[in-house]
């Protein structure tokens, strides 16, 4: 039987999906800001890529400790220090001269970044009462349309003001932090996690059973970074389409995914988010078969669409039920599935490159669909799991 569909409590997870949406444009930005740094700026290739991997790895590594501290105790503003800091380290970026005083800018914004998810992924869980898979999902599509829109912001400005137009991140994100601390008062009002009375299915933390849920999510970042870093090269190597036309796609992908994540908890009332779950990898894995095999540019390109819906269909619903197997460590569960599971992602996409020089980008992507599969038997686990609960 279908599940009730109901509606937010609250406007709440709008307000959080705005911080997101901005601290991740910071995020995206930094990578649309690297050419002009290399040729305006004198900066090397390694040294313009180091700043990338220095925010992401600031980011990443850093989110649980954040999540561990709004466990302990509520901490709101943490959400718009980091808004704050996302966007003035960027800005900070295309003022700076001295390249380690540049490094440090891109080590901030990565901080502001992991300052948000963590504290921004608990509250969406607890001002979403009964709906959390929407609430997520609401939350979630912010670091879509984020990502979507800083390479836009940071190119329009620089090629307005030059490289001091990385300023621009500052016109919107101190006015959205000053939002979020506005609420601070309002968000302290839900604590730290829902008491049992309230409907939590459980009182007590399965660390176990998360880990399963973190498999598949982490898996799923495999899936997505491997997809945007190789998908274009692919193209151009086999079809020999245009280098403008293969790095449309991605846009083309990250906006199905974008559709997909604004559309899962809506999806999650229907189908029970481990079979959703386990339908979203079997899509990629076919998906992924096709594009490699299809030996078509229009095929490839509905193939890419299917992968997107597959790899963010299930995200947003798969975190809510994370959170809900450490409902005594809300915090923490956002930091490892926003932080941990995309670290994973950022760590094995080089890996994978190493493949690809060595033996070719086919055999990547068919690694890539064998992480799919293995992502499906997470998937199944946490069925196995949800039937015992």
């Amino acid at each position: 039987m279908a599940k009730t569909v109901n509606k937010l409590p609250n406007r709440l997870p709008y307000l959080l999906m705005g911080g997101h949406i901005c601290v991740d444009a910071a995020q995206g930005g930094l990578a649309a800001v690297l050419p002009y740094l290399v040729l305006d700026g004198g900066l090397s290739y390694a040294a313009a890529t180091f700043l990338v991997l220095a925010s992401n790895i600031a980011s990443a590594v850093i989110q649980p400790l954040f999540g561990w501290l709004g466990d302990r105790r509520a901490r709101p503003w943490l959400m718009a220090l980091g808004v704050a800091l996302a966007g003035g380290g960027l800005a900070a970026i295309g003022l700076l001269k001295t390249y380690w005083l540049i490094v440090l800018a891109a080590l901030v914004s990565g901080i502001g970044n992991a300052m948000l998810h963590p504290e921004g992924g608990r509250l969406a869980n607890l001002v979403g009462g009964s709906d959390k898979a929407v609430s997520m999902s609401v939350f979630s599509v912010g670091g879509q349309v984020g990502f979507c829109l800083g390479p836009i912001i940071a190119v329009g400005a620089i090629q307005l003001f030059g490289l001091a137009g990385t300023l621009v991140f500052l016109v919107f994100c101190l006015p959205y932090a000053a939002l979020l601390l506005a609420f601070n008062r309002r968000f302290l009002s839900f604590g730290l996690r829902e008491q049992a009375a309230e409907g939590a299915q459980e009182t007590h933390d399965r660390w176990g059973a998360f880990g399963v849920v973190l498999g598949a999510l982490s898996v799923r970042s495999i899936v997505f970074y491997g997809v945007t870093s190789f998908v274009p090269l692919f193209m151009i190597a086999n079809f020999a389409v245009d280098q403008s036309f293969a790095s449309a796609l991605i846009t083309v992908f990250s906006l199905a995914g974008a559709v997909a994540t604004a559309a899962s908890g809506v999806v999650s009332h229907r189908i029970k988010i481990p079979t959703l779950m386990m339908g979203g990898f079997a899509l990629i894995a076919v998906a992924l078969l096709a594009f490699v095999f299809g030996n078509n540019v229009a095929l490839c390109i509905v193939a890419l669409m299917l992968i997107a819906v597959g790899t963010n269909i299930f995200n947003p619903p798969a975190v809510a039920l994370s959170q809900s197997y450490l409902p005594a460590h809300l915090g923490m569960a956002s930091g490892l599935s926003f932080g941990v599971a995309v670290a994973v992602g950022g760590i094995v996409s080089p890996l994978l490159g190493t493949v690809g020089d060595a033996i070719g980008l086919t055999p990547v992507l068919l690694l890539l669909m064998a992480f799919a599969l293995v992502g499906l038997g997470f998937s199944v686990a946490t069925a196995v799991i949800e039937r015992r609960r």
